[in-house]
């Protein structure tokens, strides 16, 4: 049955490929054919796993081109198959008919709610946790439920390249028996000094239950941390973003590394990627040459001009505070006037969940010189309710459901603007941009 489901698998890939399509599809059909295929298939030598609540698809990316670029023979599911039949794609991809492998080391995003179900079967030789938190609360519940699925998942002879920043990620590193690696960032001009978002996950110690005290915050409740009553505190880094300015972020005060993204949560993206690394032994300067004015490939960033105002982005996933959180928190260190522009078409493409509630975990409260706040989509007069409970006034919140017609409102507003938009939202957005640019 393995070879049956090779090559039947492999016809469809070299099908999906000519028309350009990469799906989960190939793996499903192996799947079904022989549902122990991914143990019959040769693994490369290193299993790079990259799990957690975000950051996964860039922190992979990033790991795989610049293994890539040092010489090893590397896949890598980039096109966001980071399910269990995903995975198995990507293996029947790289393998012969077979079942020998080709490559040095393959790099996989995998979806933190499937760790255990793709874990018990490439048992990654690392992984890299970014964080774990409230993510999309209808699917998860509550964050427990991902950090006992990631908890039972990791193998003690994996490597851990964890996120020392979040106390939730640190307490499960803390129980893993095998060797656990440290990253993390520096206080520096955009930390708080306490506990201020409404996006709140673990702020009691998990070992005595009094609450932590904090040195400083990132944001959420990432940053330094430790408690007053028991031995539980950060760790140690071994990688440590030490300064960052425009354009650029410096590691353990040593390597710099040129940026076009300015979003902390992506310098810890780039920060877990140069650990993986260099732990792998691929030398700092060459990883750094590699990281250098990286390209992702789905951009979350993008910067143009409306009748000589400047037009910024930034874009996200719905159902996750974190990343809406870090635009909050970039737009509120822009101390010029500002109209900030928000919404969605859709609440999630994968569930039937029609959840909200996460918009009353995003920062809004934290934004000042606002001249006008404008709510778009579908959602508009839901995003206005909540928008109406902060600082900003009632007077200067404005709503249109139509995202290619928001633009016409532009003429009305003041500042630099700023649209936080979810993914896909952005290119009717643009194109009602243009009709007006014209």
């Amino acid at each position: 049955m393995k070879y049956i489901a090779i090559f039947i698998s492999k016809i469809c890939l070299f099908i999906l490929e000519k028309i350009g399509r990469g799906t989960s599809l190939p793996g499903q059909i192996a799947r079904k054919i022989d549902p122990n295929i991914l143990k019959k298939i040769d693994r490369p030598k290193t299993m790079i796993a990259v799990t957690g609540s975000s950051g996964k698809t860039s922190t992979a990316y990033m790991i795989y081109q610049v293994l890539k670029e040092n010489g090893y023979r590397v896949a890598n599911n980039s096109k966001g198959s980071n399910l269990l039949d995903g995975v198995i794609s990507l293996f029947l991809k790289h393998c012969t008919f077979l079942g020998k492998n080709k490559l040095d080391a393959m790099v996989l995003e995998v979806d933190e709610r499937y760790t255990k179900q793709v874990f018990d079967q490439v048992h990654p030789t690392h992984v890299v946790l970014s964080n774990i938190t409230r993510d999309q609360p209808p699917r998860h519940g509550d964050y427990k439920t991902v950090y006992h699925v990631i908890e039972s998942a990791v193998e003690k002879d994996a490597i851990l390249i964890v996120n020392a920043d979040d106390p939730i990620a640190t307490t499960l590193s803390f129980g893993h028996l095998g060797e656990n690696i440290y990253y993390g960032m520096t206080k520096n001009k955009e930390s708080y000094n306490g506990l201020v978002s409404n996006c709140l996950d673990m702020v009691y110690c998990p070992k005595c239950n009094r609450k932590l005290d904090y040195d400083y915050v990132q944001f959420s409740n990432v940053g330094a941390y430790h408690c007053s009553n028991c031995d539980f505190e950060r760790p140690k880094r071994h990688y440590e973003i030490t300064e960052f300015g425009k354009n650029k972020i410096q590691i353990n005060h040593k390597f710099s590394i040129q940026t076009n993204y300015q979003m902390l949560y992506f310098f810890y993206n780039i920060l877990a990627a140069f650990s993986c690394c260099s732990y792998l032994g691929i030398e700092e300067k060459k990883i750094t040459k590699c990281l250098n004015n990286i390209e992702l490939l789905n951009q979350r960033f993008e910067e143009f001009y409306f009748k000589k105002r400047k037009v910024q982005i930034l874009t996200g996933k719905n159902e996750n505070a974190i990343s809406y959180n870090q635009a909050m928190n970039y737009i509120q260190n822009k101390e010029e006037m500002k109209t900030i522009i928000f919404g969605f078409e859709y609440i999630s493409k994968r569930y039937p969940y029609q959840d909200i509630s996460w918009l009353y975990d995003i920062d809004f409260e934290f934004l000042t010189n606002v001249d006008k706040f404008i709510c778009i989509g579908p959602f508009a007069a839901d995003i206005a309710s909540r928008i109406s409970i902060t600082g900003i006034g009632e007077e200067n919140i404005l709503m249109e459901r139509e995202i290619g017609q928001v633009a016409k409102l532009l003429p009305k507003t003041k500042g630099n603007i700023y649209a936080v938009l979810n993914m896909g939202t952005e290119q009717k957005f643009i194109e009602g941009i243009n009709q007006l640019n014209r």
